[in-house]
């Protein structure tokens, strides 16, 4: 399972393999109108779905302890937040290593964010979450939809966005300055 780098979804990524032995990737999403998204992967088989699975363990159950039991689905941003918020220096590692859409800089398709949600969606096949999409807000509206998490069973009610997340904390729902202090200098 690969998500795309540009939507952060895997259900319309098809991959092909190159007669080089690498993988590409095409998603067919609309991508706020550039149309399909095209990507290598490695010709090497450990860098494959074991090996991007294997970078993605030590983010399981911090991710998971990110969505909240008992909550509404919410946003992706509100998950990432928290664990930004909650484990600064795992997440710093891992901007470190691949970039993040805050700082205008993004590794391919291995980008922290993609590592985050490929976390969340293991834990999804686990059966210990449940994902939706809907409209991303606030600082995360760049994408068309985005993915919603919650714990089992599934809720019902209004989802969290991101919007509705920080202004509940009085924040500003795009990228402030603290939100770019906390990558400062990794990318």
């Amino acid at each position: 399972m690969e998500l795309c780098p540009r939507c952060f979804q895997d259900d319309e990524v098809i991959p092909r393999r190159l007669p080089d032995g690498a993988i590409e990737y095409v998603c067919s999403g609309t991508h706020q109108g550039s149309g399909p998204h095209t990507w290598r992967g490695s010709s090497d088989p450990a860098a494959g779905e074991m090996a991007t699975e294997g970078i993605t363990d030590e983010l399981l159950e911090p991710l998971l302890a990110c969505v909240v039991p008992g909550e509404p689905f919410a946003e992706y941003g509100v998950v990432e937040y928290r664990f930004r918020q909650q484990y600064p220096q795992l997440f710093r590692a891992h901007v470190r290593e691949r970039g993040h859409v805050l700082t205008g800089k993004r590794l391919d398709t291995t980008a922290s964010a993609v590592r985050f949600a490929m976390a969340l969606s293991r834990q999804e096949r686990s059966g210990l979450l449940l994902k939706r999409f809907g409209p991303a807000t606030g600082a995360w509206a760049y994408n068309q939809r985005i993915s919603y998490w919650a714990r089992p069973p599934r809720p019902s009610g209004k989802s969290l966005t991101w919007v509705a997340y920080c202004s509940q904390f009085g924040r500003p729902a795009d990228w402030t300055d603290d939100d770019r202090a906390a990558c400062a200098g990794l990318t």
